[in-house]
């Protein structure tokens, strides 16, 4: 039993300290430079209020680690759907260079099989040899069960606003986020060390 125990604290702990956030593919336009010395927006198109602010308060902060300027959607835009023209002389006014909008792709569920284990054990265990002798082994049979899990693609664009030109586009998998919070920080993570790796962001600090 102890031996049980620990092999699933084990993997409890290998499975915390992974990200849940997958890259699973990214593009870049060819012509792509970094953004320097210019602000970007960043909108998280979901109806979830709480999930908005940790997302976009998450990415801004990744993003000015890198010296990059950036604001959150909520800081200038009421939750709710405004008008596009209303958007966009916002944008101006704050000297927006480009925007990044994060939006739910797809959801998918799948169902498997988790098999069950087999342990044994004596059956006379804690009984004097006499009374071990002749007996058997009994099997604990530990029956398995089938459990479901979402799995929620989301897409990410960062688009130029010089000429409306999508710069950047890529999708990330989580499966069943239980906590906002780690989601956000681990997606904006994914998303940001990306982006710097394909150039659309500058590593210089500020």
């Amino acid at each position: 039993m102890k031996t049980k125990i620990y092999f699933f604290i084990l993997i409890l702990l290998i499975v915390t300290g992974c990200s849940s956030v997958e890259l699973t593919g990214s593009w870049i336009i060819p012509d792509a430079k970094p953004v320097e010395g210019k602000t970007i927006a960043i909108f998280c198109v979901t109806p979830k209020l709480n999930v908005r602010e940790k997302v976009e308060t998450q990415m801004c902060a990744n993003l000015k680690a890198k010296g990059v300027d950036a604001i959150s959607s909520l800081d200038f835009i009421t939750p709710g759907k405004m008008d596009i023209e209303i958007i966009k002389t916002i944008l101006k006014s704050k000297n927006v260079a480009g925007v990044i909008i994060v939006s739910l792709l797809d959801s998918q569920k799948e169902t498997y099989y988790v098999p069950g284990t087999t342990a044994y054990y004596p059956a006379s265990y804690g009984r004097p040899y006499y009374g071990y002798y002749g007996g058997v082994y009994s099997t604990v049979y530990d029956p398995g069960y089938y459990q479901t899990t979402t799995s929620y693609f989301i897409e990410c664009n960062a688009y130029r606003l010089s000429d409306d030109q999508l710069v950047y586009s890529s999708q990330t998998k989580t499966v069943d986020p239980s906590n906002v919070d780690k989601f956000a920080y681990e997606f904006a993570n994914v998303i940001v060390k990306d982006l710097v790796n394909k150039g659309v962001l500058a590593e210089t600090k500020k």
